[in-house]
């Protein structure tokens, strides 16, 4: 062989090995320009929002699928009602997002988490009566829910596949009761799951509503 075939072909060999290494690199900073942009933020904010709506149930299921990578909840919840005040969060969730229907799903992670999360308990117990015959007897009894959780003590972040955090801009520019709601999309069951129901006529979860943000 030649020389100058030999340089040619080893040329040939380093610029589509190049090659590949760029698009590889060209396709990921795509992703991160588009985890980056706002409109793409608050584009998925409002589509993790259209679940709340039961008409619309079906919306999250087929443009965000989710996975908990490590979760992990605590606090004095489980204490009597007048000593109950704070919960601590660490909720990690693999995000899976349609954004564009032509196009592959976007990866990221998601992370709530709190070291301090405001509430107050309320409900009753009823501790029984024993002691007189079977018919008399009195089973305790009692149930314990939330009346105050303070959504906004749960912080929110988003990273990359890498681990690199990316700025939530739409999210920390959002009306207070979409990051509400958003929060609470996302952790509410979880913590009820886990912990206790929340008082459906509490001032939380009542006074949340939607603004015109979608």
């Amino acid at each position: 062989m030649k020389k100058r075939d030999f340089i040619r072909i080893i040329n040939e060999e380093i610029s589509e090995f190049d090659f590949l290494g760029n698009e590889q690199y060209l396709k990921e900073q795509e992703i991160v320009d588009l985890l980056k942009n706002e409109d793409f933020q608050k584009q998925f904010i409002c589509d993790s929002l259209l679940s709340i709506n039961d008409y619309k149930k079906t919306a999250r299921n087929t443009k965000i699928k989710i996975k908990v990578v490590e979760s992990r909840i605590g606090g004095d919840w489980e204490d009597d009602f007048e000593d109950a005040s704070y919960l601590t969060l660490e909720y990690y969730l693999d995000i899976q997002y349609l954004y564009d229907q032509s196009k592959e799903p976007i990866n990221f992670t998601l992370i709530f988490d709190s070291d301090n999360i405001s509430i107050s308990k309320g409900g009753y117990h009823d501790p029984g009566r024993f002691g007189g015959t079977p018919d008399t007897d009195i089973e305790p009894s009692g149930e314990a829910y939330y009346t105050h959780l303070n959504w906004n003590d749960i912080n929110v972040a988003l990273f990359t596949t890498d681990g690199d955090e990316v700025e939530f801009t739409a999210f920390k520019r959002a009306p207070r009761n979409i990051q509400n709601l958003f929060v609470m999309e996302y952790t509410k069951d979880y913590i009820e799951n886990n912990t206790m129901g929340i008082e459906h006529n509490s001032r939380e979860f009542n006074n949340i509503s939607k603004s015109p943000y979608c």
